[in-house]
């Protein structure tokens, strides 16, 4: 069992990428959200590999302080027309076909977005706090929603984001004290703040924001330049109870809707102070997981 920080070409730009374990088993490609990397699975990564699994964890475009191409210009981070680009295009040069997509944060988004998109490539989606993104903005709590997305708005001003990030106090108004309290050691742990350091690191990380959560999302009630397709495949939708603060319990609950025969949902909600559970709260986030994984 061996594990690499593999180099790829994939959509016209340079990723690196964790990939561990046996090359012919099941793999597992992990996608992370802001302002993480690849390493936000670090503590999930263990209980894959011990469970017979290949995993996959990319450093997403523009990932704080990861090593893949972070390019400055908006129009390069549209989920939908161009991220999920991204990850068929690692899977590609990895000689992947098919894989259990599993996503955070944005990387929920995206997870979504691919297996809708993609779903030859897709054996099952696991989606953590953010719901498809559809339906994100839309719904009975669409306004719930749109309210505590306020400081997507906030991000998408130029200057004024970078402004916001940059201070240290990100989520200060945002998550509760509970959750500060074990996210900024989080933070510290990976490198976040010290990450924001290196020149157009911010903008390149915000920009998942500017281009997928701007303006016209919330008007037109989704996320992504364009609405993101249903999905026909088995999803499990883990919503952390300290998520509050960031995500309506609604866009998660609902995001079966989007969900289309064969295709099966299943929803669990893990009592956590978190956003970030994979890493702050790994061991029920890992049951939940693998669980879902190995049902067959």
């Amino acid at each position: 069992m061996s594990a690499e920080r593999k180099h790829v070409k994939a959509n016209g730009l340079n990723f690196v990428v964790t990939d561990q374990g046996d090359a012919g088993a099941s793999p597992v490609v992990l996608l992370h959200g802001f302002p993480n990397n690849a390493n936000m699975w670090q503590k999930q990564t263990g209980p894959l590999l011990k469970a017979g699994f290949r995993v996959i964890a990319p450093d997403l475009r523009g990932a704080l302080g990861g090593q893949s191409d972070a390019p400055q210009e908006v129009e390069g981070y549209g989920i939908t027309n161009s991220i999920v680009k991204d990850v068929a295009g690692i899977m590609d040069a990895l000689h992947i076909q098919k894989a259990h997509i599993v996503g955070h944060d944005w990387g929920s988004a995206l997870a979504w977005a691919f297996a809708g998109i993609y779903p030859d490539r897709t054996l099952d989606l696991i989606a953590m706090s953010v719901g498809h993104p559809t339906g994100y903005f839309s719904g009975d709590h669409r306004g719930d929603q749109k309210q505590k997305s306020w400081y997507m708005l906030l991000l998408s001003v130029p200057g004024k984001g970078e402004e916001c990030i940059s201070s240290g106090n990100m989520f200060d108004g945002i998550a509760t004290k509970e959750a500060q309290a074990v996210e900024q050691p989080m933070f510290e742990e990976l490198g976040v703040m010290e990450a924001m350091k290196k020149p157009g690191a911010i903008t390149a990380a915000i920009n998942w924001y500017r281009a997928n959560g701007n303006a016209q999302c919330f008007l037109e009630g989704h996320m992504c330049p364009a609405k993101a397709p249903s999905v026909s495949c088995d999803v499990l939708q883990i919503f952390p109870s300290g998520d509050v603060g960031f995500c309506t319990e609604g866009q998660a609950k609902t995001s079966g809707q989007f969900v289309k025969s064969p295709g099966t949902f299943r929803y669990e909600r893990v009592e956590t102070p978190s956003h970030f559970a994979p890493y702050t709260d790994p061991e029920p986030i890992s049951k939940l997981v693998l669980s879902f994984l190995k049902r067959q």
